[in-house]
């Protein structure tokens, strides 16, 4: 049951962060500064840990051979035979292309249309979806790889399906929030006109 407790902890911080938001205010333009700098130091950190963990497999250059079936949506491939240390490179990449993907969106949401909330949701649930990933699991904290990390790894989060990689879950909830946020900020208007007339 890890996988459908991650997904139930996933559910809490996206609802419990936007209830949050909502609550202390966090959406006026007088927080964006400090927010901004909240996510930019998080995605930093979290680069800067992708690039850690890809010198630490080069310095590690694990040569055991992995072979098994590539079983990627829309994937030709069929038997995959490569190395260790080749397929833990493989992840470390695309786990980088999805993080910056990630912020790209999240950045056109915030300065396109104004939206706070995917901001700090994604200063919080990348270092989580981080600390549970394969790569982390076993470069950085030793944890040897059997089990949930015996390789090739399969992506267990409920929104693996938008982009096959860590940054999925990122991706997806960005989206959550600017769904969420557009969703009140109906309300709201439909509210003020509801009282606009009432007023009339």
């Amino acid at each position: 049951m890890p996988g459908m407790q991650d997904q139930l902890m996933q559910l809490a911080v996206i609802f419990g962060t936007m209830h949050l938001v909502k609550k202390a205010g966090l959406e006026s333009p007088e927080y964006a500064p400090f927010i901004r700098a909240m996510y930019g130091t998080a995605t930093a950190v979290i680069l800067a840990l992708t690039f850690y963990i890809k010198s630490l497999v080069q310095k590690g250059n694990d040569t055991t051979a992995l072979e098994y079936d590539d079983a990627a949506p829309g994937s030709q491939q069929g038997r995959v035979v490569t190395t260790v240390a080749k397929y833990d490179l493989g992840e470390v990449a695309k786990l980088q292309k999805s993080t910056l993907f990630t912020t790209a969106i999240v950045l056109f949401m915030h300065f396109k249309f104004g939206y706070i909330q995917p901001l700090i949701l994604q200063s919080l649930l990348p270092l989580l979806n981080l600390y549970k990933n394969q790569l982390f699991q076993i470069h950085l904290l030793g944890k040897p790889a059997t089990d949930s990390l015996k390789r090739p790894w399969v992506a267990e989060n409920p929104f693996a399906a938008l982009t096959g990689a860590v940054g999925a879950d990122s991706a997806a909830t960005a989206a959550a929030a600017t769904a969420a946020t557009a969703s009140d900020g109906d309300a709201s208007s439909s509210g003020s006109e509801t009282e606009t007339r009432k007023d009339k």
